[in-house]
């Protein structure tokens, strides 16, 4: 009796266990696998590369076009402040990430195909360029 209750116990822990999934909790991406992406690839394939998923989806009747959101975080390391102005800082020191960032990715909406990605700090400094190339277009038409 009692080596049938043993062996019950044992079944229904190894079922536990199996049925049992590791939840991560990622909500960030990197930088590092931004460079993953390309143009063309589906939503699946985007998400499978980022490793994480979208926290958000706007849809541009317009043009056609959805705006997926994912978060990621750039890279720096954390060297100790005793070495810090030495040569041995420039590549030890530990691996972390900081500044949450958003990552926009364009999809068209009827193939679900990627047609580009822009960050936060792309669209701020496209901008800039942007401004400087009216700038120099306005100057050099006015010769």
């Amino acid at each position: 009796m009692k080596k049938n209750i043993l062996k019950l116990v044992a079944v229904v822990f190894i079922i536990s266990i199996t049925n049992c999934k590791v939840v991560q909790n990622n909500y960030c991406t990197t930088t590092e696998k931004m460079f993953n992406l390309h143009e063309g690839m589906y939503l699946n394939e985007v998400t499978a590369a980022l490793g994480v998923d979208p926290k958000d989806v706007y849809s541009i009747i317009e043009n056609q076009t959805k705006v997926v959101l994912y978060m990621y975080k750039r890279e720096y390391q954390s060297v100790d402040r005793k070495v810090l102005y030495e040569e041995t800082s420039l590549r030890g020191g530990s691996k972390r990430y900081k500044d949450e960032s958003s990552l926009y990715v364009v999809f068209d909406a009827v193939s679900n195909k990627m047609l580009y990605y822009i960050t936060d700090q792309g669209r701020s400094n496209g901008s800039k360029t942007i401004n400087s190339a009216i700038k120099l277009r306005i100057l050099s038409a006015k010769k």
